[in-house]
């Protein structure tokens, strides 16, 4: 680099050091860059009408540091010079993030540009910088849901009771037995209740007769909600519960024998009625663990009477489950809106969102990349609506907004007709339904809104079924062309509804959208059957199969997708746990496909139902956080684990962080806080890690119980307890934001989510016995499954009450964090007290995981950290450097080596070849990290990130790019690389709040050479491997050398 100049410093053992310093700063080498409003670059549609911006202070200047800043801010570009909406004045402050805006409010679909300028430590002022904008989303609705009258009209199946022919004016029915144990995510606990959505009395020979319409209904007990749940709503008509009013809902009971208190619910027709059937609507608004229909009577009576003297007509025992499939209409529903334009437009700004996944589009072009919106979340609590910018689209003429809607998580439902395909949960949260508003603003000053509302039409698609899990189905038949332009189409009149989903509150943006990222050409065709075609795209990913068609009208063209292949070259769904297909039926004419409404993850795709295989290719999806990471080194093996692993984390970064994107594709929380180092070194994941967050606190229980995976779209607790309350698990409320403090100084998470993190404390507390948890699912995926339960448990309540602790200092609460303190000593002597063996130097079962836990934990008696430390070396070494840890004890095994300085030993199980390791998983042919340690050779996940802690090691440890204890924001670096074993050169850099660091170290013989690059605003402290030299620098490119 130009300008540097050599300083060369004895060295003891005639190690020779060197220092070179860059230039000194230019005019224009000061500015202010990659502005970011609430984590993001240039949002609209944001929650936050006052977002912190941030922005990195750079600098080509040694020992550079911002010393105050500048923002302005205005509603348009041309009014920077005299903003008319913010102007801070020079504020002398080092702060580059969690600035807020505090400038005049703006309306949803007005622009906020904004820009900074800022000073250096010599008192220069930067220029100011390129601007950057944010857009508050809506919150003044005029809007209306609409609904398309066939999916409004989807049928339920009720239980029918044939009475014989009666006579009376009184109906009765007496639960004694109940079935179907709900999977609410709301309930705190698994309990039995009777819920019904509808009761109908009437005649086999006319179904259409209901005499039991607003007849007048009496319970022994009720659990009453207003609006949702009431004995009044069991004759309102109303067939289905998937929206309020619901239905009839008992409380809950400890069991599902209520002999000794049958339930009671008794109808009065208001007159004497002959009758000979009896109508049981089961509820649909969840359904039981095995995606059966919850909470339905299984024994009982029925007694009629014309005054007050009953008798018994039916008795009914085991009554079998009735169907928890909804009759679907045809297809899924399309929604348009044609209008024309009254002016020249200045900017159009399209709000969306729907009780399903919409596909919308203006005049025939997409609104926006993003794809698979409205975002995952607990849609009880809260919906997003998006925001887009469609002035472009917008024609002179006529136009047309049109939507399709699926399914996604709002309603995950089975095919009626076999083979069933595969699905993990059973849910159904609500009926298809769009809520659209598009704000025009004309030259002139003038405004028109187009939303939602009778005027808009409806019609069904040709997308004839789609699953969350199991696929789509696409018939090209029923395509009308051109169908989301302007005049195309026959339609009929929407349905006006209520909003499907009362009790969530509507948002606007908090993340970044999931958006096609890559897109991977196909590298291999076989055909291991006659009419089989398997298309190898050459790594697994987490997208779409998109592939052009031809053929007759009527071909069915199936498509499965796989990670593996048999022996016989057939593709194998055994990672899925089910079948998961697509089909196309053709129309006659040349088509592109791809699914719109589900994704899959897949390396392989099995096509049949073509004479020849067809052009494909596959559509790379993930959430679109920043890169900011990178790594690469000269041993080519671990350069490979790098790349499976990042594949992982990115098959998995949906709008909730996945464990998997085919089988489960569920939020579990732990990978959330364990597997963070590697997240967000290889991306910017503040803004996405807020969104979490929000899902973690809905999902929370009345209890305080943090539930394992969020959004809760489903319950463990029929299988064990540990699989939705473990600390490890629910305590990523905790860490979490911690983390993201920690990283990106955002002390806003603390503030808001600390009132969740006190109550979830609490409910660990109420658990705890003497200090100890126990229960949970232990060391998930451990190889030696000997650690207790309650050993990880502990371990995890520990860290968590340690932590806030340290959450408590920081918001300036000091009772609670020394009453914190308090109990974390209390927990340390109770967790050494059961599972210290001092006589063999290790913890618990004596495996790896047991000493690397209390070793992470701090809670080692130092009179017996050595030995302990040694034990687990030796562990190791005697297993040939392979781990038998699960996923909580790895980031512990690694954490406490590298400290200890053993990075040798990391650097031996990251390069060990053999199973189980990760060497093996590349080396077999793995392009993405497994579920398991077993990697291919198993019937696990191939595309699991749980087990990603080692690549922080390699930016971390290799690289030697960490964070100083203490430091928040990243503003202090220590800078260490781990030079071991056989490595000659390392590269590795990180994109930190402040900017850029990178790390290259060359090792020639006895020489080496590094290059480190500190970003503005930063010091670091660097340790020189092999001489172990130390300097404290300030920003700048430097070089240190070191010969022996």
């Amino acid at each position: 680099m130009s300008g540097r100049h050599t300083a060369v410093l004895a060295l003891a053992a005639a190690l020779v050091l060197s220092l070179a310093a860059p230039a000194a700063a230019t005019p224009g080498s000061l500015s202010a860059r990659l502005l970011r409003a609430a984590g993001m670059t240039d949002p609209i549609g944001l929650e936050d009408t006052t977002p912190d911006l941030s922005w990195q202070f750079a600098s080509q200047g040694r020992d550079a540091a911002q010393t105050a800043y500048e923002i302005r801010a205005a509603s348009d570009p041309r009014r920077l010079g005299s903003p008319d909406l913010w102007d801070t004045g020079k504020v002398a402050s080092s702060a580059n993030t969690g600035v807020d805006y505090a400038g005049k409010p703006v309306a949803a679909g007005s622009r906020v540009t904004w820009q900074v300028r800022v000073w250096d430590e010599r008192g220069r002022a930067s220029a100011w910088s390129a601007p950057a904008f944010f857009e508050p989303g809506l919150r003044d609705w005029q809007a209306q849901w609409i609904g398309n009258p066939d999916w409004e009209r989807a049928a339920a199946h009720p239980i029918t009771v044939d009475l014989g022919s009666q006579t009376g004016r009184y109906v009765r029915i007496d639960v004694s037995f109940l079935e179907g144990a709900t999977t609410d995510p709301a309930a705190a606990d698994r309990q039995a209740r009777l819920a019904l959505a509808e009761i109908e009395v009437g005649t086999r020979t006319d179904p259409a007769v209901n005499l039991a319409r607003g007849a007048t209904v009496t319970t022994s007990e009720s659990d009453p909600a207003a609006g949702e749940w009431d004995p009044g709503f069991l004759t309102d008509g109303q067939e289905l519960s998937d929206q309020a009013p619901r239905g009839y809902r008992s409380p809950a009971h400890p069991g599902i024998d209520v002999t000794a208190h049958p339930i009671r619910l008794q109808l009065d027709l208001g007159a004497v009625r002959t009758f000979d059937q009896l109508r049981l609507y089961p509820r649909t608004d969840v359904t039981d663990q095995f995606a059966r229909t919850a909470d339905y009577p299984r024994d009982y009576q029925v007694s009629v009477a014309t005054d007050s003297s009953f008798t018994t007509v039916k008795k009914v025992s085991r009554q079998a489950p009735p169907s928890a499939l909804r009759s679907q209409p045809a297809a899924l529903p399309r929604f348009v809106k044609d209008f024309a334009l009254r002016g020249r437009v200045a900017s159009a700004r399209l709000f969306i969102t729907g009780s399903g996944l919409y596909d919308a589009e203006v005049n025939g072009a997409a609104v926006s990349k993003a794809v698979l919106e409205p975002p995952n979340t607990d849609f009880r609590e809260q919906v997003v609506a998006s925001t887009y910018d469609v002035t472009s689209l917008l024609d002179n003429g006529r136009n047309r907004i049109a939507v399709e809607l699926g399914p996604g998580d709002f309603d995950v439902h089975d095919t009626p007709d076999a083979p069933s395909r595969y699905q993990y949960v059973n849910n159904h949260y609500a009926n298809p339904r769009l809520l659209a508003q598009l704000q025009v603003r004309y030259t002139d000053g003038r405004t028109e809104t187009i939303a939602t509302d009778g005027s808009w039409q409806t019609g069904l698609g040709a997308t004839t079924f789609s699953n969350w899990y199991g696929g789509e189905d696409y018939d090209a038949r029923r395509e009308t062309p051109d169908w989301a332009r302007a005049g195309a189409g026959t339609w009929q009149p929407v349905v006006v509804t209520g909003n499907p989903l009362p009790t969530a509150k509507i948002v606007g943006r908090t993340a970044p959208p999931v958006e096609p990222v890559d897109t991977l050409p196909v590298v291999a065709v076989t055909q291991p059957r006659p009419g089989e075609y398997v298309l190898d795209f050459g790594t697994n990913v987490a997208g779409w199969p998109q592939l052009r068609l031809d053929g007759a009208a009527g071909t069915r063209v199936e498509l499965r997708p796989a990670e593996k292949l048999n022996a016989d070259g057939t593709i194998t769904q055994s990672g899925f746990r089910g079948p998961v297909w697509d089909s196309v039926t053709l129309a006659g004419k040349a088509l592109t496909w791809h699914p719109r409404y589900t994704y899959h993850g897949f390396r392989y795709l099995e096509v049949t139902g073509l004479p020849a295989p067809p052009a494909a290719s596959a559509i790379v999806l993930r959430t679109t956080n920043h890169a900011v990471g990178s790594f690469d080194s000269s041993d080519d093996l671990l350069d490979g684990i790098h790349r499976i692993i990042d594949r992982s984390v990115q098959s998995n970064m949906y709008s909730i962080l996945t464990d998997c994107p085919h089988r489960e594709k569920l939020g579990w929380l732990e990978q959330d806080s364990l597997v963070f180092g590697t997240v967000s070194r290889g991306y910017d994941v503040q803004a996405y890690y807020r969104k979490l967050l929000r899902d973690m606190a809905d999902a929370q229980t009345p209890s305080g119980l943090v539930p394992d995976i969020a959004p809760e779209y489903t319950e463990f607790t029929e299988w064990d307890a540990g699989y939705r309350d473990d600390a490890n698990w629910g305590g990523t409320l905790v860490l979490a934001p911690w983390l993201l403090y920690r990283t990106y100084a955002d002390q806003g998470v603390l503030s808001t989510y600390y009132p969740n993190m006190r109550r979830y404390l609490s409910y660990l507390d109420g658990k705890a016995s003497g200090g100890l948890l126990d229960g949970g699912l232990g060391d998930w995926i451990g190889i030696d499954t000997s650690t207790p339960r309650g050993y990880t448990a502990t371990y995890g309540y520990l860290r968590l009450t340690r932590t806030m602790a340290q959450i408590a200092d920081v918001l300036g609460e000091p009772a609670d964090a020394a009453a914190y303190r308090q109990r974390a000593g209390e927990i340390t002597k109770a967790f050494n007290a059961k599972y210290l063996d001092a006589a063999n130097h290790t913890y618990a079962s004596g495996n790896q995981t047991g000493d690397a836990l209390a070793l992470d934990l701090g809670v080692v008696p130092a009179d017996q950290h050595d030995a302990v430390l040694a034990h687990l070396i030796a562990n190791i070494r005697a297993k040939g450097n392979h781990l038998d840890v699960g996923e909580i004890g790895l980031p512990a095994v690694i954490d406490v080596l590298s400290a200890a300085g053993r990075d040798d030993v990391v650097y031996d199980i990251a390069t060990q070849r053999t199973a189980p390791s990760y060497g093996a998983q590349v080396l077999s042919g793995s392009t993405s990290l497994g579920e398991a340690w077993d990697g291919l050779a198993g019937n696990a996940s191939q595309n699991h990130f749980m087990l990603g802690a080692i690549d922080e090691w390699f930016t971390a440890g290799l690289g030697g790019i960490r964070q100083a204890d203490g430091d928040v924001g990243y503003r202090h670096l220590e800078i260490a690389p781990a030079v071991v074993g056989t490595l000659t050169d390392v590269s590795a850099s990180y994109r930190t709040p402040q900017g850029e660091v990178r790390t290259h170290w060359q090792r020639h013989g006895d020489s080496l050479r590094l290059d480190v690059t500190v970003p503005a605003n930063t010091t670091a402290r660097v340790v020189v491997p092999l001489s172990g030299e130390v300097r404290e620098v300030g920003s700048g490119d430097w070089t240190f050398t070191a010969h022996a």
